[in-house]
């Protein structure tokens, strides 16, 4: 009976920990093993013989590695901003254009980053609604990105939303629907709250208690 009650709370505490966890254990694997790609006179076993002064050194040197990784990624930030870096990215996306099927990919990538980046793409997302899916009187949760441009509006003064309708327990995958907006209804949620929703099967909801042992399906 304790396992019954506890288990289903137990896995909604472990589950987004665990993964946490293992990005962040997968990413510094990469780093440390890094270190064994370098040349003989460079890696660190060459330098000391104690094990705990060889283990001592190589967290330094994957702390070096975050941080020189840091400032590149901010390095090409930068440079992405001055007149040169413009051109270069430039010559780079007509270069990927010419590929067929890659070309998609980054246009869609590409656009996909600069509306989150942006202030007025940030504060479209931040919209969480309830829509009619998959058929009538069914709701869902949907987070809108923008209004419909295009033919869809051009013979009407109906005004259409982007919505994304996110799969559970996966919101990464999920389905676009544009829907007129008068047929969406405001959910109140803010998007954490949301994907919290979405990715407790609905244990978890706004106004609750936060433990999935207590629910009642």
């Amino acid at each position: 009976r304790l396992f019954r009650q506890n288990f289903l709370g137990g896995m909604l505490v472990v589950l987004p920990i665990g993964v946490i966890v293992w990005i962040l254990w997968s990413a510094l694997g990469v780093l440390w093993d890094m270190q064994s790609s370098l040349p003989d006179p460079l890696r660190p076993e060459g330098w000391v013989d104690d094990a705990s002064a060889l283990f001592l050194l190589k967290t330094l040197l994957m702390g070096a590695q975050i941080i020189l990784i840091g400032l590149g990624i901010s390095l090409v930030g930068w440079l992405s901003k001055q007149f040169l870096g413009r051109k270069l990215l430039e010559l780079i996306a007509i270069l990927i254009a010419r590929i067929p099927v890659l070309s998609s990919i980054y246009s869609a990538l590409d656009q996909l980053l600069r509306t989150f980046a942006s202030s007025s793409g940030g504060k479209q997302f931040n919209r969480v609604v309830y829509v009619e899916y998959p058929r009538a009187g069914s709701w869902a949760l949907a987070f809108v990105t923008g209004p419909v441009s295009g033919k869809l509006t051009e013979d009407t003064a109906t005004r259409f939303l982007n919505l994304y309708v996110p799969t559970t327990p996966n919101p990464t995958s999920g389905f676009h629907l544009m829907v007129p907006e008068s047929e969406v209804k405001e959910s109140g949620l803010s998007v954490e709250e949301a994907f919290k929703t979405i990715l407790s099967l609905g244990i978890v909801q706004k106004g609750s208690s936060g433990s999935g042992a207590k629910a009642r399906v």
